[in-house]
């Protein structure tokens, strides 16, 4: 057996660098690690370290000047490494080149008498200066050849595992054109000394968390208009007026009563929508229900049921009202093109087993009774209805119809179809009873000092209403992933005080995490309670395991709909939501002792980012740096410039980092309602950008943006041609790592490790360019840092398309992307949970699956 020094862990770091500096700074940052960061840090509070650090080469360069950004990191990383991994020898190798590391690692690990855990913890690489190519394809060139010679070097007794997490390459040379995530973590090498000291001081530390101790932290015209064109149009005229919009993808058999519907919608006012793809169409028409309450009429060719993708089923969910109209073909054709109810399929099985109402339109001497049928589903009000018609009904103009209807009556013996009464008034109310109502009053007006409301979609009224109980009541307000901005930080101008971020299955806020837990642990049941107001409490709704829902938290849930009614909630008011707030708000009694602990346990809970990296100035950014910045500028514009702005939020990390970390002003769009379909909230931004007076702000990853057409064509050809106007400033922010984020931060936290070719999605960067189309400025700019100044003038640019590219670094840093990275050692409070499963073997987490 070997001593005791040789039972201890020995974490090896490979540096090849042919500079002094390069090696000297990163000597510098291990050094600080092993060693005390001076008498004054809290990192240091119970007595020095054992862990040593063992380096030849050149001496350690103090990274000066060394700001607080770096202390902050320093003990921040001290701090977990002092409780997880006290007693350790960190072994720094430099070299010119990976020949000569590879040797030395021969040396190290050949003493067959120790013991103790040899791991080849990271391997530091200087691009330029070492010769290794800046991008090599896949695993190979000389970046490649040079980690087999390290793999082969090492013992079979040494961990040694090349990841995004273990393996850094710095060079100087600019981002190329093609951007793709690669097998490693590449970063332009620092100006500034204490940056690449930082880098590495986090780099070491979140090896040591996420892969040494094994914590589990792991889609010929006719001469008069088609009875459709009348009926449907005449239909939603009476409901909506002008504000239901017309949205279309061409083709042949559709394309008369497209014609039709657009002159008449020209004449009443209507928004003509239009999009780069049948499934746009939907993405839009379910982003303006959800934002302004408009129906709408979708109209596309044959065979394009499916185009809709799961959007069809979250406009169903959305309870979203409008018509879809599908060509199809005549129940007796042959195997027709693009068909889809023949011998061979039906797509109205398909429409049933979603849920979702339909009729098939295949007889012109049925269809003003077939109308009806479809009038009176749109008012049940159970989402879309979808009319599958043959072209024979598509070319039926009312007058044909009415002699058809007449000729079927009069053989049949049935008595003329009549449209079904119109709505006058709002559908019949949802009042509250007594016995649901009474204790949830005892909650509000004498139960715990932690009330924590989560709020879906909210009318005006109901806005107010809730603003105003949750300010003389002490209750905490909370939007979600699906519904962002249904409450907000800003409102008219001003700071919610009441406000503390998003709660969701992803991208919870810290504040909303360190409000309902203590030590790592939820808060016991009797401490707080969760209302969810107007939601059916869907799985994106919260972090929270089922357990967890039905044991561990009091839960109140006020929906008008009783499918919606959750079997884990103790208090299930089936209601109105403004009937319930009404009531609420007339009954309302908090005593001032009571509202005052309340407000104070809102205030105890940090407004922070609740992490080192947003600190950090590195390239490309990290989302946390992005995003925290960018946050700063929209906080200026607002308070500053009343700015106000729409935000559209597409599935993936940077959608998700958005909504976490920037401040609203008001409802958004996010595609992670429903099924969460990548591409969604691109594919709706023409519909919201062509329809609002305010700025638009939309975040889409280079992963769903790879997945749908390019909008900006459409968008210019409805400001040029089709006379529509972008009033505010549209900023799309495309946020480029190269690979699917989401889907690579749950199988790297379950594997440990890199996640494989699978993830990686490949971008070819644009140049810069700026381009008018008459009113219209379009422009394309690639963000490599951000500027405030500049921002806070291009942001407010009117009548303005503003495309960025943003080339960013993976990471699975905070923003809420599972419960358990609350326990990742840089939070700003790091409870002793963090510790206890930092000593424990490695075990499999329970993390929801990403996309």
């Amino acid at each position: 057996m070997g001593s005791d020094s040789d039972k201890r862990p020995r974490f090896l770091v490979v540096a090849v660098s042919g500079r002094a500096a390069f090696h000297g700074t990163i000597a510098a940052a291990l050094s600080d690690l092993a060693g005390r960061t001076g008498p004054a840090d809290p990192a240091d509070a119970a007595g020095p370290s054992v862990r040593e650090l063992v380096a030849a080469g050149p001496p350690a360069a103090s990274p000066e000047p060394a700001p607080d950004a770096y202390r902050h990191a320093l003990v921040r990383a001290r701090r977990f490494l002092d409780g997880a991994l006290p007693d350790a020898e960190i072994r720094l190798v430099s070299t010119e080149g990976f020949a000569d590391a590879a040797d030395e690692l021969r040396r190290l690990t050949a003493d067959e008498r120790r013991d103790g855990d040899d791991v080849l913890a990271l391997v530091l690489v200087d691009a330029g200066s070492a010769d290794v190519p800046a991008a090599p394809a896949g695993d190979g060139g000389g970046l490649g050849a040079g980690l087999a010679e390290l793999r082969e070097a090492s013992a079979a007794t040494v961990r040694c595992e090349f990841s995004p997490y273990t393996v850094f390459v710095y060079d100087e040379a600019p981002l190329g054109p093609a951007l793709l995530a690669h097998p490693y973590t590449r970063r332009q090498l620092p100006a500034l000394p204490w940056v690449l000291a930082a880098d590495v001081v986090c780099a070491f530390t979140d090896y040591v968390q996420l892969g040494y101790t094994g914590a589990p932290l792991r889609g010929a015209a006719a001469s008069t208009p088609a009875l459709l064109s009348d009926e449907l149009a005449g239909f939603l005229d009476e409901r909506a007026g002008s504000a239901w919009g017309l949205h279309y993808y061409t083709g042949s058999v559709v394309s008369g009563l497209i014609a039709d519907l657009e002159v008449r919608a020209a004449r009443g006012g209507n928004p003509v929508l239009r999009g780069p793809s049948e499934h746009s169409l939907a993405c839009g028409a379910l982003a303006r229900w959800q934002l302004d309450a408009a129906p709408f009429l979708i109209v596309v060719t044959s065979g394009m049921a499916d185009e809709f993708r799961g959007t069809l089923a979250n406009l169903r969910d959305a309870r979203a009202r409008g018509f879809i109209v599908c060509a199809d073909s005549p129940r007796d054709a042959w195997f027709p093109f693009q068909g889809t109810v023949h011998g061979a399929e039906d797509t109205r099985e398909v429409l049933r087993a979603r849920g979702v109402p339909f009729l098939y339109l295949d007889d012109p001497e049925q269809l003003t009774d077939r109308l009806s049928e479809a009038f009176t589903a749109y008012e049940a009000g159970r989402g879309p209805v979808v009319l599958l018609a043959t072209p024979e009904v598509l070319r039926t103009t009312a007058v044909a119809a009415r002699t058809a209807s007449a000729r079927h009556r009069a053989g049949s013996g049935a008595a003329p179809a009549s449209r079904p009464a119109r709505e006058t008034g709002p559908r019949a109310r949802l009042t509250v009873h007594e016995d649901a109502i009474a204790p949830v009053m005892e909650i509000v007006n004498h139960g715990p000092d932690r009330l924590l409301w989560q709020c879906g979609r909210l009318g005006t009224e109901e806005r107010d209403l809730v603003h105003d109980i949750a300010a003389r009541a002490g209750i905490a307000l909370a939007d979600s992933l699906t519904r962002p901005g249904s409450v907000a930080r800003y409102r008219d101008g001003g700071v919610v005080p009441e406000y503390l971020g998003t709660l969701g299955v992803y991208g919870y806020s810290d504040r909303i995490h360190d409000f309902l837990h203590h030590g790592g642990r939820l808060r016991p049941r009797d401490e707080q309670c969760l209302f969810f107001l107007k939601s059916r409490i869907a799985e994106a709704a919260t972090p929270f395991s089922p357990r967890a829902l039905a044991r561990s938290l009091r839960i109140v849930q006020v929906t008008r709909e009783e499918e919606h009614l959750a079997p884990f909630a103790d208090h299930r008011l089936r209601c109105d939501g403004v009937e319930f707030l009404r009531e609420l708000h007339r009954r309302l009694d908090v005593a001032e002792p009571l509202r005052s602990r309340r407000v104070r346990a809102i205030g105890e809970s940090r407004d922070s980012a609740s992490d080192i990296v947003h600190t950090l100035p590195l390239a490309p950014m990290s989302p946390n740096y992005f995003f925290d910045r960018l946050g700063s500028v929209l906080d200026t514009l607002i308070t500053t410039h009343g700015y106000t702005y729409t935000g559209v939020f597409d599935v993936g990390r940077g959608g998700l980092s958005a909504i976490r970390n920037l401040p609203r002003t008001g409802p958004g769009f996010s595609g992670w309602y429903g099924r969460a379909l990548m591409g969604d909230a691109l594919q709706a931004v023409p519909a919201v950008a062509l329809t609002r007076d305010a700025n638009v702000l939309a975040f889409v990853g280079d992963g769903a943006a790879a997945m749908v057409p390019d909008i900006v064509p459409t968008l210019v050809q409805e400001v040029t041609v089709n006379g529509h106007r972008i009033a505010g400033n549209l900023s799309i922010f495309r946020l480029i790592d190269g690979g699917h984020s989401v889907i690579r931060t749950y199988r790297e936290g379950r594997r440990g490790g890199e996640a494989g070719r699978q993830t990686q999605v490949l971008h070819l960067l644009e140049d810069e360019w700026e381009r008018t189309f008459g009113e219209l400025t379009v422009s394309h700019r690639h963000l490599t840092d951000v500027n405030p100044g500049e921002l806070v003038d291009r942001l407010r640019r009117p009548s303005t398309v503003d495309l960025y590219s943003v080339p960013m670094a993976h990471n699975n840093e905070g923003d809420g992307l599972s419960l358990l990275s609350s326990l990742g050692w840089q939070r700003d409070r790091l409870p002793e949970l963090t510790f206890d499963m930092a000593r424990r073997p490695a075990a499999p987490a329970r993390i929801r699956p990403g996309r």
